[in-house]
């Protein structure tokens, strides 16, 4: 919403829902797995250790990964908008259907994402002493077949640092404690 042109946000969004529930169906539950789909497990961040910044893989939290869904798919309705003629409406409804079926622009960044985080994790390290808040927890890293997923858990018992690395299947599994 630019410049408060709040009506012409709403009528636009209410064209996208009627479309979406004309093709479609159900319209939240669309809307529901379409979020899902492109929500980001792992995002990267520069972090700055003894004068070199390195981009560190991090897990994203859950209001944050929805943030940049919805942000990714709004970016990607605008950017799949061929020219003026397209209209919005169309398109955000296209980029919709699209992030609900694992395709399109937005399904694209989120993906671009994963494999940049996947190329980063060998700087993962730094990220985990820097936390707080959490003193116990594991990190658990699954590649398979370009994707990352990062899973952050806490734990009640002290947990040993251990290093698993397969090549076959690419499996690295880093299990440890936060030291205060």
């Amino acid at each position: 919403m630019i410049s408060g042109k709040r009506r012409r946000v709403r009528a636009i969004f209410d064209e996208t829902f009627h479309r979406l529930a004309r093709s479609e169906g159900d319209v939240i539950e669309l809307l529901v797995k379409a979020v899902e789909n492109i929500k980001p497990l792992c995002e990267v961040e520069k972090v700055k250790i003894a004068g070199t910044t390195y981009d560190v893989p991090s897990i994203v939290g859950r209001d944050r990964q929805q943030s940049l869904a919805i942000r990714w798919i709004l970016e990607g309705a605008e950017e799949g908008r061929i020219s003026k003629s397209t209209s919005l409406e169309k398109s955000s409804f296209e980029e919709i259907v699209d992030a609900y079926r694992q395709r399109g622009i937005a399904h694209m960044k989120r993906k671009n994402l994963h494999r940049l985080a996947s190329v980063k994790r060998r700087f993962a390290h730094f990220r985990w002493p820097t936390r707080t808040g959490i003193k116990i927890f594991s990190w658990i890293a699954t590649m398979w077949g370009g994707s990352i997923q990062f899973e952050l858990q806490r734990a009640r018992s002290n947990l040993q640092i251990l290093s698993t690395h397969t090549t076959g299947r690419k499996k690295w599994t880093r299990i440890g404690t936060q030291l205060n």
